[in-house]
């Protein structure tokens, strides 16, 4: 059995709901019928899901470690957002994220564009997973063609000067192909 440190064990309960001000709006499904089962293809693997099951793709680049912790970019992409405004999806995310880590502080959040133009939504958060070490953590929202995309690098306050401009180029660079 794996040795979960005791911070993290709150969020085994995945019974909590995450209420938020937020509401997405509601995805118009057909009923499915019990124990009906779909082929989930993704770029190198297919599995059988039970029917409404939806995929979420989820990569990450990972860069070095560095103050004790693995620095990355980790790319989430939500297919069929049922978001329309790049702020409702942001702000959903926003809020989710400060009511999962209690001890999260929201530092700034604001619209930027990528450097394609493509408009975007910053959050930037501090919080502490022990007493001793913060982590900065920066997320870039983007909402396009119906396709949600989150992009998250977390830092300390010293690699946030080292890899922070790295980090950045990459993340401006981003270009969904939708």
């Amino acid at each position: 059995m794996m040795d979960i440190p005791e911070y993290y064990r709150k969020f085994q309960d995945q019974s909590a709901r995450i209420e938020s001000p937020v509401t997405p709006p509601p995805i118009e499904e057909e009923p499915a019928e019990p124990d009906r089962s779909e082929i989930f293809e993704c770029h190198s693997f297919t599995i059988e899901k039970p029917e409404g099951w939806k995929g979420k793709i989820i990569y990450t680049i990972p860069g070095p470690v560095e103050n004790g912790i693995q620095h990355n970019v980790i790319i989430t992409v939500e297919e069929n957002s049922p978001f329309n405004s790049l702020l409702d999806y942001a702000d959903w995310h926003i809020h989710t994220l400060e009511r999962e880590l209690n001890d999260c502080r929201l530092l700034k959040k604001d619209k930027i564009s990528l450097a394609n133009g493509i408009p975007a939504y910053e959050a930037i958060f501090s919080w502490y997973p022990t007493s001793d070490l913060e982590i900065i953590q920066r997320q870039i929202f983007i909402l396009a063609a119906g396709t949600g995309f989150k992009l998250t690098a977390s830092f300390t306050q010293e690699t946030l000067d080292t890899l922070g401009p790295k980090i950045e180029m990459m993340i401006r660079s981003f270009n969904p192909l939708a």
